[in-house]
C-alpha cells in the first residue's frame, strides 16, 4: 500500500546514500538470464531457480540473485575494477513463509567491490557500510556476522568431510540462522550422507561465537593448524577484526 511504499522508498534512499558516499556506481541487469549462465552456480539450490517456458530458441530463467548477473556483466564488458551497488528484485521457487519474511519475489541490496586491493581492505569497507546503514535505519542493537569460505572449507577438512560433500554440507550449515543444530545435523547425516562423527565435530565448531579472541583461540586448535586454508583464513580474519 502507499504507506508501505513510502517507508520502503525512505529505506532505499538511506541505503543508496550510503553506497554512493563510499564511491559506488549502480548498474542494472535483466530480470531473466540465459539458463546456462545460472546453471551450476548455486549447488543444490539450483532447484529453486524459476525456468521460463521454452518459446523456441535460447532457454532463460528468472535471476536467483544479483551476484551471478554482476559476474556476467564484468566478464562481458571486461571490467576489472568497480564498486557497484544494485537494488532489485530476485526470484526463488521456494515455499513461502510469510511470518518469517520469506517470499518467492523479494528485493536484494548488493554492494560489491571487484578488483585487486590490499588484503581485507574491501571486506572492512563492506562491514563498515553494513554498520552505517543499520545505524541510519535505527533498527536498535545488532550484531554483524562475518564469514570466510576458506575457513569453512578448512574446518570441514579438519572434521573429516569428503571433498565432494563440501558444498552440500555448506548449504546445510547455512541454515543454522534459521533452524536448530539438531535439524541441521539430521540433514547432514540422513539426507547428505555425512558420517555422524564428522557432523558432531562440525557441531563443536559452529557453536563458537566471538571476535578476535576467538580467532586467536582457533589458531591454537591442533586440527585447524593442519589445514592451510583454515590458518590463512584465520590470519585474514584477525587482520580484518583488528
Amino acid at each position: 500500500n502507499p504507506t508501505q511504499m513510502a517507508i520502503r522508498a525512505g529505506v532505499f534512499d538511506k541505503i543508496v546514500t550510503c553506497f554512493q558516499r563510499h564511491g559506488a556506481e549502480t548498474i542494472d541487469t535483466p530480470v531473466f538470464e540465459l539458463k546456462e549462465t545460472l546453471t551450476g552456480k548455486y549447488g543444490e539450490d539450483s532447484k529453486l531457480i524459476y525456468d521460463l517456458k521454452d518459446q523456441g530458441g535460447e532457454i532463460a530463467s528468472l535471476r536467483y540473485d544479483l551476484t551471478v548477473p554482476f559476474a556476467r556483466y564484468l566478464a562481458m564488458n571486461k571490467v576489472t575494477n568497480i564498486k557497484r551497488y544494485h537494488i532489485a528484485k530476485v526470484y526463488r521457487r521456494d515455499n513461502p513463509a510469510m511470518t518469517r519474511g520469506r517470499y518467492r519475489e523479494f528485493y536484494q541490496c548488493d554492494f560489491d567491490i571487484a578488483g585487486q586491493y590490499d588484503m581485507m581492505l574491501p571486506d572492512a569497507e563492506c562491514v563498515k557500510i553494513v554498520v552505517e546503514i543499520l545505524k541510519s535505519l535505527d533498527v536498535g542493537d545488532f550484531v554483524v556476522k562475518v564469514n570466510h569460505r576458506r575457513l569453512l572449507d578448512g574446518m570441514f577438512a579438519a572434521c573429516g568431510v569428503p571433498d565432494d560433500k563440501f558444498r552440500p554440507i555448506c548449504s546445510a550449515v547455512d541454515k543454522l540462522d534459521k533452524t536448530f543444530w539438531d535439524d541441521v545435523r539430521m540433514e547432514m547425516v540422513d539426507e547428505k550422507g555425512l558420517d555422524p562423527d564428522a557432523a558432531d565435530r562440525i557441531g563443536e565448531y559452529v557453536r563458537y561465537q566471538g571476535g578476535v579472541e576467538l580467532v586467536d583461540e582457533l589458531l591454537k586448535d591442533e586440527k585447524l593448524q593442519k589445514q592451510k586454508n583454515a590458518v590463512e583464513a584465520l590470519e585474514e580474519m584477525r587482520l580484518l577484526l583488528n
